[in-house]
């Protein structure tokens, strides 16, 4: 029998077949934590009182953080606002997922911030081991919706009959029963809250029981920081008063939480808006690409602002982004590291970017957008626009010296340079040069003293790993006077053992499935209990690694790094793999990427965990080793910026006053390049007329910065590198370090500290 002609048409099947419990996992994998979850529950109570077209002053939500009770209610987050919400809503809406249209419910132009009505649910089933529900009361009508932990499957407390649309005479003696079952007193809700209560007499209590993570006691202030600055609550929190209760007490002295104050570079108060070209390039296909839906959108803007600090750590780590909006508000965020930026001033600029054609680029979890054409060709003109206005602040701190002085500077740099290759083969141990107490630099560290531990420092290596992967903890003890000893023998407990345990045997954590765990040992009596610590075991999709091959000359190191793509997209380079080499004998590699040459030869690495193997090898050819005469390209090069230029491209290098005083960009570590940062503000100082390159307080200056580049040295390359250090330990070897070499350098370089005269 032939087989049927193909035609140009097709007979669909009747049904979609589609496994919906795998489906909603899929769908809530972004929202596997609880500071990308709770943001969803104020901005849904935001968009009901937008719908209801509330006034200004009836939109109040309170955020509840309450600690778990031995014996009564275990922890406790919730939200409440009061609008209230029906039962034909919960069933025809809430309970319905993947909603394309689940914001438009109502009035379709009411300014919602949209969604597709997952994130809120995706939280509620996933991040509390006891249960989380919704009790809402509207129209003197209550219900209580919700799912226990494990099930996805929503439905009605105690059941359909009992749950759905009793009977409410009184709808704050309802709200009061409702708090108590979390331990919480109506009473000592703000006095905002229960004015608007009484005015709008309904509510939507959203209520997790048990935190995943947090067994008796939330951190109340770090959830309420990053809930703050996360780029979700931007509109939430210009449209509502946000209060948070926790534990029975009005944060913030009772007002409002509002986003934290940024204040901008000096010279940069007014923020820079640059009209969005009508077509750009796409740098992937180099096609022209429609910025206005060929006419059919309004023409968008980028809005560049400026921090007077450094946003890429600490508080306002979260508000280092360019924020999205479209046709539905918010639609998503890119941190501003990941565009490509090489500015040092790029740490110090955030922005805004509207542009209502991206509407179709909005993911479920609303944080970055989905690759496109526009996507690509948009951040591309974005990374373009911040490079060149970081540029300007570089301009504007770039000091003019003579070339007279960069001679002067690059002539004791150099002599300073090949002193440091000296000090560092007996910092390394490549010679014979004792300390002056009997120890030989090669030798073992002392071991530590045996005591009575007074407290227990636990850390880990990495606080982020993949499926399938080993490391060791870090346990470091101390007694009663806060010295250091040998650590006792522990045992050690997870919160969650299907995701990750401790082999007590070998002490060795081995990880088991995606998801967080909570970790923590004790000794053997249980009168000494360590901190605890939270791993992160996350699901990996690809690997890639950088660079694609490295030189490494026999005796030393490189680092390496996997770029790593999680679910819901999110890029790392700080998760622990297993990294593997084909040949042992000419190179190893460390858990945290570290490949050091053995012998002379060429090897390949590659990194992988239980979910994904990385999608490329990297090539390492181990050269031969120095020979000590400061020639090697093992020894690593100590540079001037604005002085001295970068070996390879000739270039002038320019660095930030927010750099450190000592510096490698990520292009200088493979190359083993560091630059002391004329532009930092001693340094300055040390050049300006007043003291000038022949000063002495330059030449301290200088030198310091040498001991500060041989010290981290020392602790990276040398006997005491180490990839478990504890954050005690570590500052002791360091200040041990330190010492030693500024010992050398007062006994070697008098005559170039007091009379300038330069080392031979």
């Amino acid at each position: 029998m032939s087989a049927a002609p193909l035609t140009s048409g097709y007979t669909p099947d009747d049904d979609l077949k589609l496994h919906s419990e795998n489906a909603i996992n899929l769908i809530c994998k972004p929202f596997q934590s609880h500071e990308s979850g709770l943001p969803e529950w104020p901005k849904n109570g935001a968009d009901e009182y937008t719908r209801s077209h509330a006034p200004a002053s009836e939109r109040a939500i309170v955020l509840l953080l309450q600690n778990g009770r031995s014996g009564g209610p275990p922890t406790a987050i919730g939200c409440l606002d009061f609008s209230g919400m029906t039962s034909t809503v919960i069933d025809n809406e809430f309970r319905h997922w993947a909603d394309p249209d689940a914001s438009k419910r109502g009035d379709e132009d009411a300014g919602v911030q949209g969604g597709h009505g997952n994130g809120g649910k995706c939280y509620m089933v996933q991040m509390f081991d006891d249960r989380a529900y919704l009790h809402t009361v509207k129209d003197n009508r209550g219900c209580v919706y919700g799912t226990v932990a494990g099930s996805i499957h929503l439905g009605y407390f105690p059941n359909r009959e009992k749950g759905k649309d009793f009977v409410v005479d009184d709808v704050e003696a309802e709200l009061t029963c409702a708090l108590a079952e979390i331990g919480i007193a109506s009473v000592d809700l703000p006095p905002k809250a229960l004015e608007v209560l009484r005015k709008r007499q309904g509510f939507t209590l959203v209520v997790g029981r048990g935190a995943k993570g947090y067994s008796s006691r939330i951190p109340a202030t770090q959830i309420i920081e990053s809930l703050v600055d996360h780029p979700q609550m931007r509109t939430t929190l210009e449209m509502c008063s946000v209060f948070a209760l926790v534990n029975g007490k009005v944060a913030n002295d009772g007002r409002p939480l509002e986003l934290s104050e940024i204040p901008p570079m000096t010279g940069a108060e007014t923020p820079r808006v640059i009209p969005i070209p009508e077509s750009l390039v796409d740098p992937m296909s180099r096609e022209v690409v429609s910025t206005t839906a060929d006419d059919h959108e309004p023409q968008g803007s980028l809005t560049l602002l400026t921090s007077e600090v450094r946003m890429w750590r600490g508080a306002k780590k979260s508000r280092h982004n360019v924020v999205y909006k479209a046709t539905s508000g918010y639609i998503g965020y890119k941190p501003i590291n990941e565009f490509n930026v090489s500015s040092a001033y790029r740490e110090r600029i955030y922005g805004e970017c509207v542009l209502m054609a991206l509407e179709s680029a909005k993911l479920n979890d609303r944080s970055a957008l989905a690759s496109s054409p526009l996507v690509r060709a948009l951040e591309s003109w974005i990374s373009d626009e911040i490079e060149t206005y970081a540029r300007e602040f570089e301009a504007r701190d770039r000091r003019k010296h003579d070339q007279e002085e960069k001679d002067a500077l690059a002539q004791m740099n150099a002599a300073l340079d090949s002193w440091k290759n000296r000090l560092l083969d007996r910092v390394l141990g490549d010679e014979g040069a004792g300390d002056g107490e009997g120890h030989e630099p090669g030798d073992p560290p002392t071991r530590l003293p045996t005591g009575v531990p007074a407290r227990i420092e636990l850390s880990l290596p990495h606080y982020r790993a993949g499926v399938g992967v080993a490391m060791r903890p870090a346990v470091n003890a101390f007694d009663a006077s806060g010295d250091r000893i040998r650590p006792p023998a522990v045992t050690w407990t997870s919160s969650d053992p299907s995701v990750a345990l401790v082999d007590e045997d070998i002490r060795v954590l081995n990880t088991l499935e995606a998801g967080k765990t909570v970790l923590q040992c004790e000794t053997f009596d249980k009168s000494v209990v360590s901190n605890t610590v939270t791993l992160n075991v996350v699901e990996i999709v690809s690997i890639d690694l950088e660079p694609r091959s490295v030189e490494v000359p026999a005796g030393s190191r490189r680092r390496l790094i996997a770029n790593c793509t999680l679910v819901g997209n999110e890029t790392a380079t700080d998760v622990a793999l297993v990294w593997i080499e084909n040949d042992p004998a000419i190179a190893s590699v460390s858990a945290a990427g570290m490949v050091f040459g053995f012998a002379e030869g060429v090897t390949e690495v590659t990194a992988s965990d239980n979910n994904a193997t990385a999608n490329n090898s990297v090539v390492v050819e181990v050269g031969p080793g120095d020979s000590g005469d400061g020639s090697g390209s093992s020894y690593p090069l100590v540079l001037i910026s604005e002085i001295q230029l970068d070996p390879d491209t000739l270039d002038e290098v320019v660095l930030s006053s927010d750099d450190p005083p000592v510096h490698q960009r990520v292009e200088d570590v493979e190359r083993n390049i560091w630059w002391i940062n004329s532009a930092s503000p001693l340094a300055r100082i040390y050049l300006a007329e007043d003291f000038g390159p022949d000063s002495r307080e330059w030449r301290i200056y200088h030198l310091e910065r040498y001991v500060e580049v041989i010290a981290k040295i020392a602790m990276t390359q040398g006997p005491d590198a180490e990839d478990s250090l504890g954050v005690d330990e570590w500052a002791a070897r360091w200040g041990e370090r330190a010492a030693t070499i500024q010992e050398a350098a007062a006994a070697g370089l008098a005559s170039f500290i007091y009379e300038g005269e330069l080392p031979s």
